[in-house]
């Protein structure tokens, strides 16, 4: 009975700060960069965004995937709204799990870019809650496959809960760690030092430092890859 009376208040504490996440973004980011991203969604998207997340074969800790001193690392900037990027999971994620990420030549990383609307910063933050309890990417899989129309209620509070509920998270604590908005800050600066780093739309990836711009096809990741991967067996 008490849950019940008191999850309602910190569902408005829990969606009210992420709004002023919003009001960080500068106006440029906001006209600009939406923009674009917004023009890669209508480009790339045709498929739609009902297909489910492929299991992880690869395992990895905190926000990275695969071996932490393997000797190329892709970085992957990414909207938990973007149908683009929940896409990429699929065409491109999966299947660099598999080539490279589980014999120890890759490790990805992931790392939070919200800019489509409040309910971006509420899911990063989320995400961020689970991580802290060791489950990631079993939330980050959890969202994507939640995905629904963008700022459409896919992750309000207490769908939010749900998926932590599913995934096996210590739902208190879950809970207490979202409603007080313990990462907003973080992913406010992960996503300015994004933004510094030249990235405007997403999905965004960093192969060692080479920026591919959207769900290219996978060959193109091969070829960045393979390149890296030539320079460590033979420097020269």
């Amino acid at each position: 009975m008490s849950a019940s009376t008191t999850r309602p208040r910190r569902a408005v504490k829990a969606r009210k700060v992420p709004a002023r996440g919003n009001r960080w973004l500068m106006p440029a980011l906001i006209a600009g960069a939406l923009g674009v991203v917004a023009l890669f969604i209508g480009i790339q998207t045709f498929g739609g965004s009902d297909s489910k997340i492929p299991a992880r074969v690869a395992t990895g800790e905190g926000r990275v995937l695969g071996d932490a001193n393997a000797p190329v690392t892709v970085i992957e900037y990414a909207d938990f709204q973007c149908p683009v990027c929940k896409r990429a999971e699929s065409s491109i994620i999966s299947k660099m799990e598999e080539e490279y990420v589980t014999s120890g030549k890759v490790k990805i990383e992931f790392r939070m870019f919200p800019f489509i609307g409040q309910e971006s910063f509420d899911a990063a933050q989320a995400a961020e809650a689970a991580r802290e309890q060791g489950k990631f990417w079993e939330y980050h899989s959890a969202l994507f496959n939640a995905q629904g129309r963008e700022n459409g209620g896919a992750y309000t509070y207490d769908k939010l809960v749900e998926l932590a509920r599913e995934v096996g998270l210590d739902v208190a604590k879950f809970e207490a760690t979202l409603s007080a908005n313990t990462y907003l800050e973080a992913i406010q600066k992960e996503a300015d030092e994004a933004r510094d780093a030249g990235v405007t739309s997403t999905p965004t990836f960093f192969v060692n430092g080479t920026k591919i711009v959207g769900a290219q096809p996978y060959g193109t990741f091969q070829e960045a890859i393979d390149a890296e991967l030539a320079k460590v067996n033979d420097p020269q």
